[in-house]
């Protein structure tokens, strides 16, 4: 707990100055921010932190720090619920990329496994102890189910992407010539595309 308190007062999560010659602005100010149950408690560079002043009693104190949450909370959640679907829409593309059966139950695994990889990497280090489990408990389903179904997901790819070599059509391949189509190598191959998308996308838009 003590860490956190630490980083808190590092980089705080709200900061604003108030720049004024005005001390009657100053005492407007601290009183408007005690009608809203908060304290200015002055630190030794001078610079004042605002805290809930819990002297109103408990009711007033648990609103203000309810409110807040909520509103940090609602924040949080809708910044994630933003980047899952970003996530989601390049699992897509990438999926009717290489022409991945989406009527397969090893396709919709598929890209679940791109979405969450892109979320936490750390899943790829274990797939059958990580991912696969991740998965599975999205589906209601099991571990050996999710990996034989991607595989044959993966082997259908490799199916056709031998066919369209053999008649010399120009795509993008999901791999190269000669490579296993396991689902160790084509997982990682399409995540570092699915990043590599996720950079451009972030370019695009700074």
């Amino acid at each position: 707990m003590e860490n956190k308190f630490k980083i808190i007062r590092e980089k705080p999560s709200l900061h604003f100055s108030i720049c004024s010659s005005n001390k009657e602005l100053f005492l407007k100010f601290e009183q408007v921010m005690k009608k809203e149950g908060m304290i200015g408690i002055p630190d030794m560079l001078g610079n004042l932190h605002y805290i809930v002043d819990a002297r109103k009693g408990f009711s007033t104190a648990y609103s203000k720090v309810r409110q807040t949450t909520l509103e940090l909370m609602e924040s949080k959640f809708e910044k994630n619920d933003n980047k899952i679907l970003a996530y989601e829409e390049i699992a897509e593309k990438l999926i009717v990329k290489y022409e991945f059966d989406s009527s397969l139950i090893g396709t919709k695994f598929l890209k679940y496994m791109i979405v969450h990889c892109l979320l936490d990497k750390s899943l790829m280090v274990s797939l059958s102890k990580k991912l696969y489990p991740a998965i599975a408990g999205i589906f209601s389903s099991t571990v050996d189910k999710v990996c034989y179904s991607t595989r044959y997901a993966l082997r259908k790819v490799e199916i056709l992407e031998r066919k369209q070599r053999q008649e010399q059509v120009v795509k993008d391949y999901l791999l190269p010539i000669g490579s296993s189509y396991s689902n160790g190598i084509a997982l990682h191959k399409l995540i570092n595309e699915g990043e590599l998308i996720l950079l451009s996308n972030q370019s695009a838009e700074s």
